[in-house]
């Protein structure tokens, strides 16, 4: 058995992902917090393809409630071989309008829920000897990237980026890979297809295909990467 947890894959990006994963074989956590109605909708159709996928909820802001959910995990499962950080909050909002709880809502849940989930499946991967850990961050994620109305959003997508680095450095000796997806404005985004050099948003697709090819043998020697899913879109630039 092969086992793939998605943070946030009740809809969207996370759902995409988890679906894929099913499809080629793994048997997938459906993470979600508080869209329990549609996780279970989410999971019916993973269950068709991966019978013994599961749902599990969780705060990923909480340490105590990410600590619960890996212990299901663990003892349901006894590996995990795939660690997708899919959660992470997006504001735009001017700076000086963001209160303090949108502040620490976008740094926590991009950052701590990037920092305490990694934590909750190396044990089990460094016993395994193998794994992967992807990131999902944004395009623009490995620079000093100044935005209007998103600024606390790039701030926390450029630490996931660091932690990336750092846990790939430190993990590699263990058989452990960790990589990083940073995908341009995806459909549920704010942008516009003329504001995208090849004409479009990135989309779901797109994601899993550069997923699909990072957990695969042919990226063996690619560890502690970003990829940027992006038509050569570049933050700022028109």
């Amino acid at each position: 058995m092969k086992v793939a947890v998605v943070t946030g894959s009740a809809k969207g990006l996370g759902k995409a992902m988890a679906l894929a994963l099913a499809k080629d074989g793994y048997t997938a956590v459906i993470h979600y917090n508080k869209s329990a109605d549609v996780a279970k909708k989410t999971l019916s159709e993973v269950k068709k393809i991966s019978p013994q996928s599961i749902a599990l909820q969780a705060d990923l802001k909480d340490e105590k409630q990410v600590e619960k959910m890996f212990k299901v995990i663990n003892s349901t499962f006894k590996r995990v071989d795939i660690l997708i950080n899919n959660v992470g909050n997006f504001l735009y909002k001017e700076f000086a309008k963001t209160s303090t709880d949108e502040f620490k809502d976008i740094i926590d849940s991009n950052i701590l829920t990037t920092y305490l989930c990694s934590r909750g499946v190396l044990p089990v991967m460094r016993k395994q000897k193998s794994g992967h850990i992807i990131n999902i961050g944004s395009v623009g994620a490995n620079t000093l990237t100044l935005r209007e109305k998103s600024a606390p959003y790039f701030m926390a997508k450029n630490v996931v980026y660091y932690l990336t680095k750092v846990m790939a450095h430190e993990e590699a000796r263990h058989g452990i890979h960790v990589n990083m997806i940073s995908p341009a404005s995806l459909e549920t985004d704010i942008f516009k297809a003329s504001d995208f050099p090849m004409g479009r948003s990135a989309n779901y697709d797109d994601v899993v295909k550069v997923l699909r090819f990072l957990i695969s043998p042919d990226a063996y020697y690619i560890n502690g990467s970003n990829i940027e899913v992006a038509g050569a879109f570049i933050p700022g630039m028109t």
